[in-house]
């Protein structure tokens, strides 16, 4: 049971330190409708797509590092790989239970407010309508709980497969176990 307590425990730490940063981004005004209204989502959003990605790598190599520690320094590249896998799925497993709970439960408003918003900016750049409403047609897609969702587990499992694999060649001993 504990072989499966500790990638479960840093999947769940890692999922909810990138809901705890895009919440907080929010409360700076640097995502969502007010970021948009005042030209700062991109600074936000490249500080969450970096973020997120770090909070990945750092949470992988910590638990690799401890089960080194824990074996005597001593890691094999399978084992390494096997407890990579199981913090990344767990991670993409959590990161949409979070994206869920965030659209869903804490701010259900947040695409129609984000539309709302593109929508008002648009419209001071004179932008024509037709190409407005083809916009927002996107970005209501895109935004959906379900393609958030899949795009948060996707994420979170591709990356965090690409950074064990470079993680347990570097941590790997080279001695037999």
């Amino acid at each position: 049971m504990k072989k499966i307590r500790t990638p479960i425990f840093y999947g769940f730490v890692i999922a909810l330190a990138g809901t705890v940063l895009m919440i907080s981004l929010l409360a700076l005004d640097l995502l969502g409708p007010n970021a948009i209204s005042s030209d700062r989502e991109m600074i936000g959003g490249t500080i969450l797509f970096l973020m997120l990605y770090l909070f990945l790598l750092i949470g992988i190599y910590f638990a690799l590092k401890k089960k080194k520690q824990q074996n005597n320094s001593q890691l094999s590249f399978k084992s390494s790989l096997l407890l990579g896998f199981m913090i990344s799925i767990s991670t993409a497993i959590f990161s949409v239970v979070f994206t869920y709970i965030f659209y869903e439960i804490l701010y259900p408003k947040y695409v129609n407010e984000l539309l709302l918003a593109m929508k008002e900016k648009m419209n001071l750049l004179s932008i024509p309508k037709e190409k407005i409403d083809e916009k927002l047609a996107e970005r209501t897609t895109y935004y959906s709980t379900a393609i958030q969702s899949g795009y948060s587990f996707i994420g979170n499992f591709i990356t965090g497969m690409a950074f064990t694999l470079l993680l347990s060649f570097f941590l790997k001993t080279n001695k037999k176990i």
